[in-house]
């Protein structure tokens, strides 16, 4: 009884103390001001290793009063030795182009008349050519404008680092 009692505690604090790589990675940015813009890259597997491909978007998320983007521009820069551009896929949304002729950068210009509503900006397709690859991401929003044509960067936070998408 005792024995079985001494692993169950072991069993307890084994589950405890698992490091489940997936769950360390949050989904969304866990808080936004009322009037504030977060951006940030999310990424479809970010265990995914050499030879995989992922996914990454670059989503936005609204404080309560704040309508949906009208118009942005954005850049993602990643390291070309570990990240291979494949593709952006089209919005539909509103008209989003894409311009991937230098290496190790992205950049994407998005406008909508009736706003990008599910705060979807950009999604592309990348290959992992390096184990290091993802986390070499980073964005930079150079223009972010509401339905009216406001300046929304004076309320806007950049998130650092990449979240993976949500389960499905």
């Amino acid at each position: 009884m005792r024995v079985l009692s001494r692993l169950s505690i072991v069993a307890l604090l084994a589950a405890a103390a698992c490091d489940d790589r997936r769950d360390a990675v949050p989904t969304v940015p866990l808080e936004i001001s009322p009037d504030g813009v977060s951006a940030y890259i999310v990424v479809s597997n970010p265990n995914a290793g050499i030879g995989s491909e992922v996914t990454v978007t670059v989503r936005s998320l609204r404080g309560r009063n704040v309508g949906p983007i009208g118009s942005y521009t954005v850049r993602v820069a990643y390291d070309s030795l570990g990240l291979a551009f494949g593709k952006a896929s089209p919005s539909s949304e509103g008209m989003v182009m894409a311009n991937a002729a230098q290496r190790g950068l992205v950049i994407a210009a998005g406008a909508s008349a009736d706003g990008f509503k599910s705060d979807d900006l950009l999604s592309t397709t990348f290959t992992v050519t390096k184990s290091s690859g993802l986390k070499s991401l980073a964005l930079t929003v150079n223009e972010l404008n509401s339905l009216t044509f406001e300046d929304q960067r004076a309320n806007l936070q950049i998130m650092r680092g990449i979240y993976r998408a949500p389960a499905k």
